[in-house]
């Protein structure tokens, strides 16, 4: 399962309420979050075929070959024709963020995040990017991302996003102040 299919749940998820888009738009991104990434791609690649100019599917298509085939430059190029073709339009700015963050650029990823978000802050689209976003950020943004001292602490704030791991994570802080405690006594 993609990481889009993972933050933005199942094809009766939040998406086909709050996403503004079309019909067959929403219809193939439903195919996208349910797996059918082959079939998703091909029903933009229709939507295309009717229309060129449709934004919304290029933007689709854009998120599709970053996923399924990891050709990052080849969909940050259907991703910026998109926002070429409808720059008030979020659509491309989230594939731009998509592409980038999943290609460990996350910076640029943040910048198109920040423009969709700025344009359409309810689209589920944008929300789930900054879940992506957070989840990969680095905690110590003077030190790179994959700098052993990052990867140490994002993986103890992917395990403190728990309820249970907080309250886990407290009983060891309190018990090891109680022990440190009655041994100065």
């Amino acid at each position: 399962m993609s990481d889009l299919s993972l933050l933005m749940g199942s094809q009766k998820g939040p998406l086909c309420k709050g996403m503004a888009a079309t019909q067959p738009i929403r219809a193939a991104y439903n195919l996208l979050l349910g797996g059918d990434e082959e079939g998703a791609s091909l029903r933009f690649q229709q939507l295309l075929e009717k229309d060129p100019k449709d934004h919304e599917a290029l933007a689709g298509l854009a998120i599709c070959i970053a996923q399924n085939s990891g050709r990052f430059v080849s969909a940050t190029k259907l991703a910026q024709q998109s926002v070429r073709l409808s720059p008030k339009s979020a659509a491309g700015y989230f594939a731009l963020a998509y592409i980038h963050l999943l290609g460990s650029r996350l910076e640029q990823g943040y910048r198109y995040l920040m423009k969709a978000k700025q344009l359409s802050p309810e689209d589920p689209r944008v929300k789930s990017a900054m879940v992506l976003y957070e989840k990969e950020r680095p905690v110590i943004s003077d030190l790179a991302a994959r700098h052993p001292v990052n990867v140490a602490l994002v993986g103890m704030r992917r395990f403190l996003s728990s309820p249970v791991h907080k309250f886990m994570a407290l009983t060891v802080v309190v018990e090891g102040t109680y022990l440190a405690g009655s041994m100065m006594v």
